[in-house]
């Protein structure tokens, strides 16, 4: 009997040990949800909409070939605040859309990137050590992004 209490002490001990390890280190984990993104047919109109109707603002502009592609949108209420970001997109059908995107911050997006590769998760970069697109079991995609430095 008390071999058979010592085992299933030292199994409980082992389950509660790989629950603790679960998912990535803690140094690469999501801090919270940053915050939806949208895909846009015109992105000048919709960023005015959104800064003219909703009082939101750019606080970041990503861009292309020396064009703004995407604008990040907030409601200045500072660093690590939630974000809604439009993307510029001309195969988006017309009509209201679901989300393009979950968008995760994270304190470093490419190392958990990296990690998520090693976890048979494959990943494309967008901008380099700022932002990641993945894919979750059914296709939708994630994005981890970590704010650029200023």
């Amino acid at each position: 009997m008390r071999t058979w209490t010592i085992a299933a002490m030292a199994a409980g001990l082992a389950l509660s040990a790989g629950a603790a390890s679960a998912g990535p280190p803690a140094e690469l984990k999501p801090a919270h949800v940053a915050g939806p993104g949208l895909y846009v047919t015109d992105l000048e109109a919709q960023k005015a909409w959104y800064v003219d109707k909703l009082g939101m603002s750019v606080t970041n502009t990503i861009q292309r070939e020396g064009k703004p592609f995407e604008y990040l949108m907030g409601l200045n209420d500072g660093a690590g605040a939630a974000i809604l970001a439009l993307a510029k997109s001309g195969t988006r059908p017309a009509g209201a859309n679901g989300f393009s995107r979950v968008i995760l911050a994270v304190p470093n997006a490419k190392g958990l990137a990296d990690w998520l590769k090693g976890q048979g998760v494959e990943s494309r970069e967008v901008i380099p050590n700022v932002a990641y697109f993945i894919r979750d079991p059914e296709g939708n995609p994630v994005e981890l992004y970590t704010p650029p430095k200023p």
